[in-house]
C-alpha cells in the first residue's frame, strides 16, 4: 500500500485489457475462472499487488517476453487487505508488456454479491436458476482476481460456458457461440472499451428478451418468462431517454447495445454495468394499468438514473470513491430533470422538494453526518457511501448550480465535462474547472465547500423596521444570519460556527423575486415599501432552511392561505411547512407552531402540500407514540379530524375523468384519514377488502390498494393478516404482493408483530424483501419494540446473510422507531461489544435520530397537551 490515508494498490503496474471466462454450475454453487491481464510496468518492481477475495487460486504463471514463469507457489495472500501479492524472480523493468494468467473456483454468495444465483418460478410451478453478477463498489474482486479500483480502467474480453439453452449477456454484443457439448455453449462477446473493474456485467439464465423497435441501437428488457407484458414501459422509456441524454450533452451513447435485465433477487434498486443494466424486477417491471401513480414514477426516476450513468459514472468514473456523488448526484439530478422533461404532468420538482431535498437536509442535519467528500480508507468504508449524502446532497447542490446559471450554461459544462474525460476519472475539481471554463470563474470557491464540509446553514431572519423602537412599523429591511443546522439543536448561537456557506439567496414577495449573494455570515437587504410579504429562498432553490420570527411567519401563512390567488406559490407552501418540521424537530420551534400551520394550512388545495401535511403529522404521531393513551387517542382525533373532511371532500371513487395526481390525491387522503380510525373510511376498506379476499381481483382500484391493505391491517387482526399473506403469496400482479408484504409490518398489536418475523429467513420472505416487511413496523410503539427485541435475537444471522447495504437499511428502519431512554441505552449496550465497521456510520446516526426524538418529546409534551385541549381534541375524561 502506498498511500497513507487510503489503502490502495500500488502504482507499479497498470491493467491494460483483461481476458474472462466465467463457468457457473448451479448444482455445485460455484464456477470456475480463467482471466488473462495484459498489463503494463510502470516502475520497476518484483511484487504485483491484485485484489482477489473468496476465491481459490488453482494455478497462475507470468509472461514477459519470452520468459514464462509458474507464480503459484510465490503467491502471497493479504486477507485483511483482500490481497494477493505476486512475487516474481527478477526485477520487472519499467515500460515491460506483461500477461498475468490465474485459474481458479469461486463459489455462489449467498449474500447477492460478486456472482451468485438468483431464481425464480413460472406460472407452471417450474424452478428457473440464473446466474448474475453484483460487483459495485469492491466485489470484482470475488469474481475474478483484478485491480479492482475505479481508476484502474482497462479493456475487458469476456466469455462464459453455460447451458445451451440459456439466455447469456454482458457489457458488449455477442461476438459468436462455440458448441462446447451437447448441453453446453461458449458465449464470446466483443472487447469492451476502457471501464472499471465494478461496471463488468454478466448474467445466464432461463430468460425472455423483449426488444425496442425505436431505439437507435439495440436495446432490450431481459426478463422472467412470463413478465414479458410488463417490460414495455421501461423499453419505451429507456429507448426515449438515450434520445434525450444524446441530445441534451450533444454526445452519443458509447457503446452498441444496451440490455435492461429484470432479477428476481437483488440487494439495491439497480446497478449501471455497462451496456448490461440490472434491476430488481420491482424497478424495472410494471403493469401500467394496473400500479399505482408512485410505482411508476419510481421505476421512471430508477431507469433514467442507471441510464444517465452512461455518461456521469460510466464513460466519466470518479478517480476513487471519495468522489462517489461525482456520479450519483449528476446521476439523480439528471434522473428528475429528465422525468420533468418527459413527463410533465408529474410535476416532478414539487415532488423533488418533498422528496430528495428533505431527505437530503434530514440527514446532513447530523452531527454524525459526513462531507460530500471523505475520505474512504479501505472497501468498509467505500460501502457505506452508498447514502442520501452521496446521492441526494450531491444533486441537490448541482440542483442550486443549475438554478444560478440556468440549463443553457449549466449543460453546457456537463457536455465539455464529459467530453474533456471520456473513458477517464475525475476528481471535484475536474468538474468545476468545466464549469470556470464555460463561464463562471466562482465556481470552484463555492462550490468546494458544498463538498468537503459537512452540513448546511439555517437562514435567521429578523425584520426591521421604521419606527424608533425598530420592532414595529414598516418593514425596512431584512437581517439575514446564518448559522449550521444541527437538527439536534446543539452549538446554536452567534458563535455556533464561522464556516460560512456560499448561498444565492432568493427572496420572493408580492412584487417578484430579488436573488443576494450571501457569502458572508450576515446580511442586510432592502424591503420595498407596502410590501406584504417576504419568503427567502424562494422556490427552494437553496439547501438550506429558513428560521422567521413568528411574526413573520404568520404573515406567510397568510400568503400561503391565498395559494388560489397566486400570492405563494405551491414549492414555497411545501417548503415552508417541510422547513417548520425540521426547525420544530430541532427545538427552535414549537409543536403546536408545527400543529397550527398544518391545520392552517387545510385550505390549501394543491395535492402536494396535503402530503407535507400528512408526513408531519405522521412525524408527530410517531414521536409520541410511547406517550400515555390519552394524548395519543387525542392527536389521533386530530388526524382524523383534518384528513377525514379532506377524504369526505374529495371522495375515493376513481372517476375515468381522474387525471393520475388527482386519483393519488384521493388515495393520499383515503389512508390518512382511514389510519387515524375515521369510521366510514375503514368501514370502506374492509368492503373493498373483502371483495378483494372473495376473489374479485378488480375490487381494489390500483391506486387504493396500498391504502386498503393498509388501513385493514392497523383495524384487523390474525384474519385479515392471513389474508395478506396469502395475497403475497399467490396474486398473479407484483404491485398488489409487495404493497402487500410491505403492510403485514403495520399488523395491530405484538403478538402479530412477533407472527409476521416469523415469517423473515423463510421460503416465504427472501433475504432481499426483508426490508418492506419491516417498512412499516416501526410506525407502533408495539412494533417497533418487537422488531428490536428480534433483531437483538437475530442480528448475527443478519450480519452473516446479508451484504453491508442491506444490514444498514435493515439496520435503519429498525432503529428509526426507538424514541425512549431506556431502548437507548439498550442499543449502545447491544453494539458496545460488536464488530460494526459494516454498519457504523448509519449506526451513529440512528443513535442520533433516537436522542433527537427523545429530547423532542421531553421539550413538548406538554406543549402537545395544551393544543390538543384547547382546540377540543383531548376532553378532560380522556
Amino acid at each position: 500500500m502506498v498511500d497513507t490515508e487510503r489503502k490502495l494498490l500500488a502504482e507499479d503496474v497498470h491493467p491494460i485489457c483483461y481476458t474472462i471466462r466465467l463457468e457457473p454450475d448451479f448444482l455445485k454453487q460455484n464456477f470456475l475462472g480463467r482471466v488473462d491481464i495484459n498489463c503494463n510496468v510502470v516502475r520497476p518492481t518484483q511484487v504485483i499487488q491484485l485484489h482477489s477475495k473468496l476465491i481459490s487460486i488453482t494455478a497462475a504463471s507470468l509472461e514477459w517476453e519470452a520468459k514464462h514463469w509458474d507464480i503459484l507457489n510465490s503467491l502471497r495472500y493479504v486477507e485483511d487487505d483482500d490481497l494477493v501479492e505476486i512475487q516474481v524472480r527478477e526485477d520487472l523493468p519499467a515500460g515491460a508488456e506483461i500477461v498475468i494468467t490465474l485459474e481458479y473456483t469461486g463459489n455462489f454468495k449467498k449474500n447477492l454479491e460478486g456472482l451468485y444465483c438468483s431464481g425464480y418460478k413460472t406460472a407452471d410451478g417450474k424452478a428457473h436458476e440464473l446466474a448474475v453478477t453484483f460487483l459495485e463498489p469492491t466485489c470484482a474482486r470475488q469474481v475474478f482476481p483484478c485491480f479492482d479500483e475505479p481508476n484502474r480502467k482497462a479493456e475487458f474480453a469476456i466469455s462464459a460456458v453455460v447451458d445451451a439453452s440459456f439466455l447469456c449477456a454482458s457489457n458488449m454484443p455477442i461476438e459468436r457461440e462455440v458448441t462446447v457439448s451437447k448441453s453446453k455453449k461458449l458465449v464470446i462477446f466483443q472487447k469492451s472499451p476502457l471501464m472499471s473493474t465494478y461496471l463488468v456485467g454478466l448474467v445466464a439464465g432461463n430468460l425472455s428478451r423483449v426488444d425496442s423497435t425505436s431505439s437507435r441501437i439495440p436495446l432490450s428488457v431481459l426478463c422472467p418468462n412470463g413478465s414479458e407484458r410488463q417490460a414495455s414501459f421501461a423499453l419505451e422509456l429507456a429507448s426515449d431517454a438515450l434520445t434525450f441524454f444524446e441530445t441534451l450533452f450533444d454526445d452519443r451513447y458509447p457503446l452498441p447495445k444496451l440490455d435492461l435485465v429484470a432479477v428476481p433477487d437483488f440487494s439495491s434498486g439497480a446497478m449501471e454495468n455497462w451496456g448490461l443494466i440490472t434491476f430488481r424486477t420491482s424497478q424495472l417491471l410494471i403493469d401500467t394499468e394496473n400500479s399505482a401513480l408512485d410505482t411508476k414514477q419510481a421505476i421512471a426516476r430508477t431507469v433514467l438514473h442507471e441510464i444517465a450513468h452512461s455518461w456521469f459514472g460510466n464513460l466519466v468514473t470518479m478517480k476513487y470513491w471519495d468522489g462517489l456523488w461525482l456520479k450519483e448526484g449528476c446521476a439523480t439530478l439528471l434522473a428528475w430533470y429528465a422525468s420533468d422533461k418527459l413527463f410533465p404532468s408529474w410535476h416532478s420538482w414539487d415532488t423533488f422538494i418533498m422528496d430528495t431535498l428533505q431527505a437530503a437536509l434530514e440527514l446532513d442535519s447530523l452531527e454524525s453526518s459526513h462531507p460530500v467528500e471523505l475520505v474512504v480508507r479501505d472497501a468498509t468504508k467505500a460501502k457505506q457511501m452508498f447514502d442520501h449524502i452521496s446521492y441526494k446532497k450531491g444533486c441537490c447542490i448541482l440542483k442550486m448550480l443549475l438554478e444560478d446559471l440556468g440549463e443553457e450554461r449549466f449543460f453546457r459544462a456537463l457536455g465539455l465535462y464529459t467530453r474533456r474525460h471520456k473513458f477517464g476519472n475525475t476528481r471535484s475539481e475536474d468538474l468545476w474547472r468545466a464549469f470556470q471554463d464555460c463561464g463562471d470563474a466562482t465556481v470552484p470557491d463555492r462550490m468546494r465547500v458544498w463538498t468537503e464540509e459537512t452540513g448546511f446553514p439555517v437562514i435567521l431572519v429578523t425584520e426591521e423596521y421604521n419606527n424608533a423602537d425598530k420592532t414595529s412599523g414598516e418593514v425596512t429591511a431584512l437581517r439575514l444570519r446564518q448559522e449550521r443546522f444541527l437538527v439536534s439543536g446543539k452549538h446554536r448561537g452567534p458563535s455556533s460556527n464561522s464556516l460560512v456557506y456560499p448561498l444565492r439567496v432568493s427572496v420572493r414577495s408580492d412584487t417578484g423575486i430579488d436573488v443576494y449573494g450571501m457569502d458572508e455570515q450576515e446580511i442586510v437587504i432592502p424591503v420595498r415599501a407596502k410590501t406584504q410579504f417576504l419568503k427567502v429562498n424562494a422556490d427552494h432553490r437553496g439547501f438550506f432552511r429558513t428560521s422567521y420570527t413568528p411574526r413573520h411567519l404568520q404573515k406567510l401563512i397568510k400568503a400561503a392561505q391565498a395559494t388560489g390567488n397566486s400570492q405563494l406559490p405551491l414549492r414555497d407552501c411545501i417548503g415552508l411547512l417541510a422547513d417548520i418540521l425540521a426547525l420544530t424537530t430541532a427545538g427552535i420551534n414549537k409543536t403546536s407552531e408545527l400543529l397550527d400551520i398544518c391545520f392552517g394550512f387545510r385550505s390549501i388545495t394543491p395535492f402536494s402540500v396535503w402530503q407535507v401535511i400528512d408526513k408531519s403529522l405522521t412525524k408527530v404521531l410517531s414521536v409520541f407514540k410511547y406517550e400515555d393513551a390519552a394524548l395519543r387517542k387525542a392527536l389521533t382525533k386530530a388526524a382524523a379530524d383534518i384528513f377525514g373532511s379532506k377524504a369526505q371532500q374529495l371522495g375515493w371513487e376513481m372517476s375515468v375523468d381522474d387525471n393520475e395526481r388527482q386519483a393519488a390525491f384521493k388515495a393520499s387522503m383515503f389512508s390518512a384519514a382511514g389510519l387515524a380510525g375515521d369510521d366510514e373510511v375503514v368501514k370502506e376498506a374492509r368492503r373493498l377488502f373483502a371483495a378483494r379476499i372473495d376473489g374479485n381481483e378488480d375490487a381494489i382500484s390500483p391506486q387504493l390498494r396500498w391504502e386498503v391493505f393498509v388501513i385493514v391491517i392497523t383495524h384487523g387482526g390474525q384474519a385479515e393478516a392471513e389474508a395478506l399473506l396469502s395475497l403475497w403469496r399467490t396474486s398473479p400482479n407484483d404491485d398488489e404482493r409487495y404493497l402487500a408484504l410491505e403492510c403485514l409490518g403495520r399488523v395491530s398489536d405484538a403478538s402479530l408483530v412477533r407472527w409476521a418475523l416469523g415469517l423473515v429467513f423463510t421460503d416465504d420472505v427472501k433475504d432481499q424483501d426483508i426490508f418492506l416487511l419491516f417498512w412499516l413496523m416501526g410506525s407502533s410503539a408495539h412494533g417497533a419494540s418487537e422488531l428490536w427485541e428480534w433483531t437483538k435475537a437475530n442480528w448475527a444471522t443478519v450480519e452473516q446473510r446479508l451484504p453491508a447495504n442491506m444490514q444498514a437499511l435493515i439496520l435503519g428502519l429498525v432503529l428509526e422507531g426507538l424514541n425512549t431512554s431506556s431502548q437507548l441505552e439498550d442499543v449502545k449496550a447491544y453494539f458496545a461489544g460488536r464488530d460494526t465497521r459494516e454498519y457504523d456510520q448509519t449506526l451513529a446516526q440512528k443513535i442520533e435520530g433516537i436522542e433527537t426524538r427523545m429530547k423532542w418529546v421531553e421539550r413538548d409534551v406538554g406543549d402537545v397537551g395544551v393544543w390538543l385541549k384547547s382546540h377540543g381534541y383531548w376532553e378532560e375524561r380522556d
